[in-house]
This record gives C-alpha cells, sequence and structure tokens, in this order.
C-alpha cells in the first residue's frame, strides 16, 4: 500500500532497494523510535485544554497565578460567558485549604466559573455557576460525591465527583465544527510531540460528565478521515449509553480509513480520585477516618455491562484507583471470563493496589493502564492520604511487571500533560520535573528505559490488539515512527524529559517536520 516498512536493515542493504525515484533523507545519525501510542486521552477536553482561548491551565500554578488567569480570562468575555480551568492543586499551595467561591466571586461576578483540580474529580465554582446549576444550601449530594459547606451551612464552592459535574453539565456543548476544530487541533500538538496513535477513553462526550453524543462525534470524525486531515490512528472506548448499545448490535468496526479509526471500546467508572478522596478504598483514608470513598457501580452491574461489551467484540476499559476499586476489577473479570480469553481488560490507573491483587494479574488477559506522570502530581500527598504501608502499593510498576502483568502507557490528557518524554522521565526517574526527591520517590519502582518506551510502544500496540500492525520498526508494519533530537537510551536520565520531536511519520507520510537535520 506504500504505507507499510518494505525492509529494516544497513544504509548499504537498504540503498540496494532504492530505485531511481525513491526520496531519501538523510536523518544525519538521529534517533529514530517507534510512533508513540498514548492509550488513555480525552479528546475534547484536550481539545479544549489546548485551546487557550477555552481553558485556563492551572497546573503547577499557586492560587494567586490561577485567580489572575481568571481575571484576566473575565477581561475578554462576554458577561455571562463560562470561564473554564484544569488542573488545580492546593497541595502545591502555600496554604493548601480548599478554595472557595468567594475567591472568585471577587473577580467574576458575571461570569460563571468551574475550575477543575488536576485529579479531574474535584471542582472549584464561584456562585454564579452554582446558581445556574441550582445548586444551594439545600442541595444533597449524590452518593460518592461531595458539597464542601461552611458553618453556616452554604456550599463553599468546592464539590467532588458527581455534583460537580451536574454543573458542568449547564456549560454549552460543541457544535460539530467546533468538534473537528478540536480534533485537529489536538492532533497538530500530538504529532509535534512524537505520538502517531491514540485512544480516547471517553468517546462522544464533550465533557467529563457531558452525555454521550456518539453519532455526532462519529460523523465529525468521518469527515476529517474522508478527507484526509485526521492522520493519527484513533480507537474510541464509550461509556455505557444507547448508542453504544446500538454500536454492540452492529459489531466492531476496526481499522477504518487505512487502519486510523477503530470503534469497538466499553469504558466505565468504578471510583474517583485519590486527591479528592473519592478513591473507593478497603479501609479508612489515613487522613480522614470515617471516609473510605465509594464504589460507582454494585458488581452486579459491572459484570452486566462487561459481560454485555465482551459478547459483542468489545473490549472494555476500568477506571480503578483505589485498592477496593481494583479488587472489584478483577473480581468482575473473572466472573465475566471464567476461561481467562484474550480480553486485553484494561483497569485504568490501577494506583493503590493490594499485595493479593498483584499476585492475582499472574496469567491473565488484564493490563495495567498506568499514567506515570500521576506520580509527579500526587507524591506530595500520598502517604498523607493512605500511609507509608499502603503506599507501597501504590504507582508501583516494578511490582506489575514482577506480577506478571503488563503496563501500557497514556496521560489523560487534560488531566496532565500529553508530553510522552515527560511521562517516560517519571517512569525512569520517579522524580518530579524539578528532579526531586533526589534518587527518586520509592526508586525501586521505577522502569528501565526500554521497559518504559515499550509501554509506549510494542504493549501499546498489543493493548489495541494491534501488535502485528504497530509498536515497532519491522518489515511488513505501518511505517509509523519518529526522529527525535538526542539518545533516549544513552542521554542523562535529567534530559528525558527535553527531548523534542525533529520528525513524526504516519503510515510513510511525514506530517510533522522542525527544521532541517
Amino acid at each position: 500500500t506504500g504505507q507499510t516498512i518494505l525492509a529494516v536493515g544497513s544504509t548499504v542493504e537498504l540503498m540496494d532497494l532504492a530505485g531511481p525515484d525513491t526520496e531519501v533523507i538523510d536523518l544525519k545519525g538521529k534517533t529514530v523510535i517507534p510512533g508513540l501510542i498514548d492509550n488513555h486521552i480525552h479528546s475534547m477536553g484536550m481539545g479544549r485544554m489546548v485551546d487557550q482561548d477555552r481553558v485556563i491551565q492551572c497546573f503547577d500554578k499557586s492560587k494567586e497565578e490561577i485567580l489572575m488567569a481568571v481575571q484576566k480570562a473575565v477581561e475578554k468575555k462576554n458577561r455571562g460567558e463560562w470561564i473554564q480551568g484544569m488542573g488545580w492543586n492546593q497541595s502545591i499551595w502555600e496554604n493548601t485549604a480548599m478554595p472557595t467561591k468567594e475567591e472568585l466571586d471577587r473577580i467574576s461576578p458575571d461570569n460563571p466559573v468551574l475550575l477543575r483540580r488536576v485529579c479531574g474529580h474535584a471542582y472549584w465554582a464561584n456562585s454564579m455557576a452554582l446558581k445556574i446549576a441550582k445548586i444551594t444550601r439545600d442541595t444533597v449530594a449524590p452518593s460518592g460525591s461531595e458539597i464542601l459547606k461552611d458553618e453556616n451551612g452554604e456550599p463553599t464552592g468546592y464539590m467532588t465527583e458527581a455534583i460537580g459535574r451536574k454543573v458542568e453539565e449547564c456549560i454549552p456543548t460543541m457544535n460539530k465544527t467546533m468538534m473537528q476544530r478540536a480534533y485537529l487541533t489536538i492532533q497538530d500538538t500530538m504529532i509535534a510531540q512524537g505520538i502517531t496513535a491514540y485512544t480516547d477513553k471517553l468517546f462522544g462526550c464533550q465533557t467529563f460528565s457531558s452525555e454521550p453524543c456518539i453519532p455526532e462525534h462519529m460523523e465529525a470524525l468521518n469527515e476529517l478521515y474522508e478527507i484526509k486531515k485526521m492522520k493519527l490512528r484513533l480507537h474510541t472506548f464509550c461509556p455505557p449509553c444507547n448508542d453504544l448499545y446500538e454500536l454492540y448490535r452492529k459489531g466492531p468496526q476496526i481499522g477504518l480509513y487505512d487502519g486510523r479509526l477503530t470503534h469497538r471500546g466499553l469504558k466505565l467508572y468504578s471510583d474517583g480520585a485519590l486527591g479528592a478522596r473519592s478513591a473507593w478504598l478497603l479501609e479508612p483514608y489515613d487522613d480522614r477516618p470515617d471516609h473510605t470513598g465509594s464504589g460507582r457501580m454494585t458488581d452486579e452491574y459491572l459484570q452486566s455491562e462487561m459481560k454485555k461489551a465482551h459478547d459483542a467484540g468489545f473490549q472494555v476499559s476500568l477506571h480503578a484507583i483505589g485498592d477496593a476499586a481494583v479488587k472489584q476489577a478483577i473480581d468482575a473479570y473473572e466472573a465475566v471470563n471464567p476461561n481467562n480469553e484474550d480480553m486485553r481488560f484494561l483497569i485504568e490507573h490501577f494506583m493503590i493496589v493490594r499485595e493479593d491483587d498483584f499476585k492475582r494479574l499472574r496469567g491473565k488477559s488484564i493490563i495495567a493502564s498506568m499514567q506515570f506522570v500521576e506520580l509527579n502530581s500526587d507524591m506530595n500527598m500520598v502517604e498523607e492520604r493512605i500511609g507509608k504501608k499502603r503506599a507501597e502499593g501504590a504507582y508501583a510498576w516494578r511490582t506489575v511487571l514482577e506480577s506478571g502483568g503488563r503496563i501500557v502507557s497514556g496521560t489523560d490528557c487534560p488531566v496532565d500533560s500529553v508530553n510522552p518524554f515527560e511521562n517516560l522521565y517519571f517512569a525512569v526517574s520517579r522524580c518530579k520535573l524539578n528532579e526531586e526527591p533526589q534518587g527518586g520517590y520509592r526508586p525501586q519502582e521505577a522502569l528501565t528505559r526500554y521497559e518504559a518506551l515499550k509501554t509506549y510502544t510494542l504493549d501499546g500496540a498489543f493493548a489495541r490488539f494491534e501488535e502485528e500492525i504497530l509498536g515497532s520498526i519491522k518489515a511488513g508494519k505501518y511505517a509509523d515512527f519518529v526522529v527525535i533530537d538526542r539518545d533516549y537510551m544513552n542521554c542523562a536520565i535529567k534530559e528525558i524529559k527535553e527531548i523534542r520531536a525533529l520528525m513524526t511519520v504516519i503510515g510513510g507520510e511525514v506530517v510533522y517536520q522542525k527544521g532541517e537535520f
């Protein structure tokens, strides 16, 4: 087809295959790696985040810096227009108390403001946003979510989980043109980072909480692929809904547009996040002894949804962060798949795990879909939340591999940065971007450079049932590869986070190039 690798070998061997019309590109000794696969993205959320006019990026910023950014946004908006933000983290602020609506009200009295915490499971809203969502002192938060209230019983503006999503649902949705703009915007961002394929883990949802509109998103994407504007290889996972059940009846759609688009995934949520204390734990939080978080689904519902997907030929991806949620996930796998078929069941985050549940991975078709970048944002609080003993089973990448498990990488963007080389740095160093703590946090859980890269390449392809066509530079596979500016395997560890893509190739087509070699 012209999109696959014909041969791999020495310069002499390959030049013997070149014809008079063959284009020869001299990379001048630069390093080439397989195209990178991010196995956990939220397309519309990322699209809004990388579009600076739509979402304030609050990552690694002080409260004062965030409030200044909100004030600047107010100056650009018409009265009544929504202001959104993503990435605040009170654990790095000088005052680590949860933020309040009054702080936002002072600078944005006439524009509703909703800012998501870095974990994606907690919210900071102003009074106008609460008013639009009809959240008052009398509002009772749904099970598994919370409204923090002051001494007078009034909402403070801090919420978690479902009640925060109720506010998010009030934000106007995108039309098809806006959807397509978002897909192309994130494509530009990804290919410039060396990403050639990704998996949307909430396809059809314009926000984390909105009702899916799968047919509209499929139409928007189909148009982009048909006119060859969309180049990335995309797999989609949808939440339970009637549109998804209609897809079940039609069956999986695999490898559309020359292997670039596949619809065959179900995405479920077993719990929330550690930062919001909505991750579901078997024992109470150390810093809140009356609270264990809570599960979002009964065992019966989870197993029923997994079985419907599996019977329809669809893959299942389950968000599970707390040890109770991880246990429920593995229990459900064993109940739904007693014969251990090649299900490739993805447990997203797989963050806090009991010793007994690590052992249950061996020999099972379960994949730990982990985000190394999460350690960067959680390192300051994990032991405060769950204590040192349970923290031994948290972010335990080496333990997963030694238990016979398999890891694939993702970033959960827009929850965290999509930069794959920063993610690889976290995997190898176990340090923050500032290279602290010296030697890394629990460095015995670090991955080697090869193991980390494999989670982004060959194992990433395996998680998509595509290991025969993607994930390595091999004759017969798609010609998806990246030229980078330094030797990943031999540069200083601290330099891994600074690696930049110089050229990105998908299906033999140069889709991104920076400068000359």
